[in-house]
């Protein structure tokens, strides 16, 4: 909903390295057969010049295409409105998709709910560049009972990271969930069964006030992020 701030090379390669030592908690970069990679945009896109992105990338990209994602319509709509730099986004992305084809062999992107509209975009791309077919998967958005997204107000913003929000202050979160949306946390983030999800609703429903939802889901997430 707003334009993206520019940051420098040190400041973009400083963050790549942030996001590498945060995953490592979920994901395996060390393994020769199997592991993760985490690569960085900037490595392909430096190689362009502006007329070669043009003649190669931006032909391929209908303009009244463009116009009718969501993501460009509600900015067009918006007091901010649109700028050519933000405008250009789904360009870069969508070939990011076709770089890792043609490097890695990667045929789907996962996102989140609001990347649908890039995600088809590279798999549009790389329809009219590679003649290929690539998938997209996206994953809704976390958001609360008010149809807000978790976490993302100033005040209270969630990190990954313990040097932004300790893991005391992390589990605290966790435990004043509304009941309302202690639910749907637990089926987003956590690897509980069903089973025992429903369990956990029923105990909502009938003892609010024991908050065994949100013990619970605090305990899981906590333990998840930042180990037992």
């Amino acid at each position: 909903s707003q334009e993206r701030n520019l940051l420098s090379v040190d400041q973009l390669r400083a963050n790549v390295e942030g996001i590498r030592e945060q995953m490592r908690g979920f994901l395996d970069f060390d393994s020769q057969e199997n592991g993760a990679q985490l690569v960085n945009n900037f490595d392909w896109m430096q190689q362009f010049s502006y007329l070669a992105f043009l003649r190669d990338v931006g032909k391929n990209f209908p303009v009244n295409v463009m116009l009718s994602k969501d993501s460009v319509k509600g900015r067009l709509d918006s007091e901010a409105g649109l700028s050519y730099t933000e405008f250009s986004y789904m360009l870069l992305q969508a070939y990011d998709f076709v770089h890792l084809f043609d490097q890695h062999q990667c045929q789907l992107q996962v996102g989140g709910s609001d990347q649908w509209g890039n995600i088809t975009a590279g798999i549009d791309l790389a329809r009219r560049m590679r003649s290929a077919q690539l998938y997209g998967i996206t994953c809704p958005l976390l958001t609360k009972s008010d149809g807000s997204k978790m976490g993302k107000t100033e005040s209270g913003t969630i990190w990954l990271s313990a040097d932004r929000t300790s893991p005391y202050e992390f589990y605290q979160y966790w435990i004043r969930v509304a009941d309302e949306d202690a639910g749907k946390c637990l089926r987003f983030l956590t690897e509980l069964t069903r089973d025992e999800i429903e369990q956990l609703d029923q105990s909502r429903a009938e003892q609010p006030e024991r908050r065994d939802s949100q013990v619970r889901l605090a305990t899981e997430l906590t333990q998840l992020v930042h180990g037992d």
